[in-house]
């Protein structure tokens, strides 16, 4: 028995010895591709680069459209106070239609990923876009403030799918080392696409008061990643089965390893070789058009990724990146909801479609950090692993922390002595381009770090650093304004760049130490495989 990776071959040995170890190239100088894909028609991997490229492009407009409409009732906040000035808003005010949604993207993490697990990605997927496309009609004709929050809220439910379940998404339709380039090409587009639109709702909206005019505009483009959803997106949930050659057993693990078993006994057989059923033509073509479960979905994987959830918590590698995000997006946050003040006040006293174009700074920084975290990283983490023997460790990510750490601490720090010191406009204008760096950047370091470094636990790693990260981004929102208040603007930004800094130098010890680490944490749920970047 024989291992191509080196890995422990023994059937009753953990297979996370080595995890977040993978043999990626060979020594010829080869990238190889794994995993392997299987023959079966229901293996993403083994479909036609066209229809991989339709499953893409579904999940990319539909992140487009999540990301834009949950910021919709903020920028349009003036109309808000008119119409709803003097009516019922209790017991929430109008500033909660803002933050409202951060916590509903966190608590979809919680709900989307372990529901994809038992039902598959594309009934949940459909469900996130009908679900999207009801509450934008909802909010375009709401008549009073309480269904407009519940409207918004459910929008920001649904965005948490492109966060969170999404991401997943991504994976299963990706060999190990076009990953990063994928998923940063995700984030780079939808950053630079979704956040730019927003320039377009003064236009949209009159300046602000007529607010409905925006979500009756977006209900058209949810309505477009409705019907891609369901007619362009078959199911990626997959468990990919062991593959009998010339004599051997091939086994791709939960880590996406590969075991070579010489000669594998009839037990082994037995339980490495599940059978791949082949469904009629009819049967396919009435899927078309219906939402059956995936084949590899368990409901009880549901109930023990909950579990796995608060083993990842308790797991410092992981918590560690969901504190570094929800500081980053606190940042966010403080730019986010301050810009439109300080630049419509004097000094600058900008007109509102003028003010809007600070987003499209935001934009084009989420668009360079996809080109800096994807191609770029990409030829650094290439040399990493042929120094490395062809081995790929978990640790090479580390790498792509740097930058979107520096630019989030510059960004907070710029901008908090640009509207303490009263500097130049365009300086508000560079801080929250590089807090779109920042941000984009972030998290394509994160979702990659997260899932190869403990890949068993991808799907429940992916709930921590995405839910818990946004609810604790809720929870600070809270005291930005006391915050800003008791120590001012430019003190407020020191803090964040120090806190990012901080969080941000735990990165070198990860470098030295971490692989000893990962390899040391464990845990009884641990050795559940349902959530796994391959479930087996």
């Amino acid at each position: 028995m024989s291992s191509l990776s080196s890995r422990s071959t023994d059937l009753g040995a953990p297979s996370s010895v080595r995890s977040g170890t993978v043999f990626l190239i060979s020594s010829d100088g080869k990238i190889l591709n794994l995993p392997i894909p299987s023959d079966s028609r229901y293996d993403p991997l083994n479909w036609s680069t066209r229809k991989r490229a339709l499953a893409l492009l579904s999940i990319v407009v539909y992140s487009l459209v999540g990301l834009v409409l949950p910021q919709g009732a903020g920028l349009t906040t003036n109309g808000l106070q008119i119409e709803f000035a003097g009516k019922l808003t209790k017991p929430f005010g109008i500033d909660v239609i803002i933050s409202g949604p951060t916590f509903f993207m966190g608590i979809g993490a919680f709900i989307w990923i372990p529901l994809s697990l038992w039902l598959g990605r594309r009934p949940v997927f459909v469900a996130g876009s009908v679900m999207m496309l009801l509450g934008t009609l909802a909010a375009a004709f709401a008549t009073n403030y309480a269904t407009l929050l519940i409207a918004v809220c459910v929008l920001g439910l649904t965005e948490g799918f492109s966060l969170s379940a999404g991401l997943l998404i991504i994976i299963d339709l990706t060999f190990i080392h076009q990953r990063p380039n994928a998923i940063a090409m995700l984030w780079s587009i939808i950053g630079f696409l979704g956040v730019s639109s927003l320039v377009t709702v003064p236009f949209l909206t009159n300046n602000g008061l007529n607010w409905r005019g925006f979500y009756r505009f977006w209900a058209f483009p949810a309505a477009v990643s409705c019907l891609l959803a369901f007619f362009l997106f078959p199911e990626t949930f997959y468990k990919r089965p062991a593959v009998a050659f010339d004599g051997r057993l091939i086994v791709q693990s939960a880590e996406e390893d590969v075991i070579i078993y010489d000669d594998p006994k009839e037990d082994v057989l037995d339980k490495l070789l599940p059978v791949d059923p082949e469904r009629s033509w009819g049967r396919r073509f009435l899927e078309l058009f219906t939402l059956p479960r995936a084949a590899a979905g368990r409901w009880r994987a549901t109930g023990r990724c909950y579990i796995q959830v608060l083993f990842c918590f308790a797991n410092p590698l992981i918590f560690w990146v969901a504190l570094l995000n929800a500081m980053s997006f606190a940042g966010m946050i403080f730019i986010g909801e301050t810009y439109n003040e300080v630049l419509s006040k004097p000094p600058y006293q900008l007109p509102s479609h003028l003010i809007m174009f600070v987003n499209v700074c935001s934009g084009t920084g989420s668009l360079l950090s996809g080109l800096a975290q994807g191609p770029l990283m990409t030829r650094l983490m290439k040399s990493l692993t042929m120094r490395n023997k062809g081995v790929r460790e978990a640790e090479h990510y580390l790498i792509m922390f740097i930058l979107p750490v520096l630019t989030g601490a510059a960004s907070t720090w710029i901008y908090g002595m640009a509207t303490q010191l009263r500097w130049s406009a365009a300086f508000v204008y560079l801080a929250y381009g590089l807090n779109g760096f920042n941000f984009a950047g972030l998290a394509i370091a994160n979702t990659l770090w997260v899932t190869e470094a403990f890949p068993p636990w991808a799907a429940p790693a992916l709930v921590v650093v995405g839910g818990g990260s946004y609810v604790l981004s809720f929870s600070l929102s809270f005291a930005l304004v006391p915050w800003i208040q008791s120590q001012g603007m430019l003190k407020v930004g020191f803090e964040l760049a120090a806190a990012q800094l901080g969080l941000g130098l735990i990165v070198i010890p990860l470098a030295f130490w971490g692989k000893g680490a990962r390899q040391y944490i464990h845990g009884r749920w641990g050795e559940g495989r349902d959530g796994a970047l391959r479930p087996q």
